[in-house]
């Protein structure tokens, strides 16, 4: 059964863990594929990591001329070729979510690849396995999107577009603003 990455907003302290595991992959050039982002700066200190949503239908690798861009048997969209990549940056401009970067100096698109060398293995990815608040957690997809902890959200809508990623996110409690997990039936958007 495929699992995926659930981000918990509400979890993330802005430690930065994820970004510098992530650069100390083998393979990553120290070129970190996991950033956070600050929320709404000024106004709070809330943080939020944000690695590949991995699109069920991924905009990043339809753009791609050359077709550097695989898929991989469980759904995780990979990194692109190096010998394919032709750092043209369609998927960068293609990406509703803005994940793809390109380094400018060697031309290859790099993103989160979900560590596909570990969690191929069933090992989580190194953003999950250093975490301290369990912000990032690999797990079993048809679980956290049929039966989840809290409000999560897996389909965007862009004017009319919607599309559905494979990286589930847990949604704040807006409602009562209560911290942490509701109890009763989970909701789907």
């Amino acid at each position: 059964m495929a699992k995926v990455l659930y981000i918990d907003y509400e979890r993330c302290i802005g430690c930065k863990a994820c970004v510098i595991g992530c650069e100390e992959c083998s393979g990553h050039d120290h070129l970190s594929r996991m950033f956070v982002d600050e929320l709404n700066p000024g106004e709070t200190v809330a943080t939020s990591p944000t690695p590949c949503m991995h699109c069920v239908t991924p905009a990043c690798a339809e753009s791609c001329p050359v077709q550097a861009i695989a898929i991989a048997d469980d759904g995780t969209v990979l990194s692109a070729s190096l010998e394919k990549c032709i750092g043209c940056k369609n998927c960068t401009y293609a990406c509703p979510f803005g994940i793809p970067r390109v380094d400018d100096v060697k031309k290859v698109m790099y993103k989160c690849d979900m560590c596909y060398d570990r969690t191929s293995k069933g090992r989580p990815p190194m953003c999950a396995s250093v975490c301290p608040t369990d912000t990032i957690r690999f797990v079993d997809e048809h679980e956290i999107k049929s039966e989840p902890p809290k409000e999560v959200q897996f389909k965007w809508d862009f004017g009319g577009t919607v599309i559905e990623t494979r990286t589930v996110i847990g949604l704040p409690d807006t409602e009562t603003n209560r911290y942490g997990y509701r109890e009763g039936d989970g909701v789907q958007s």
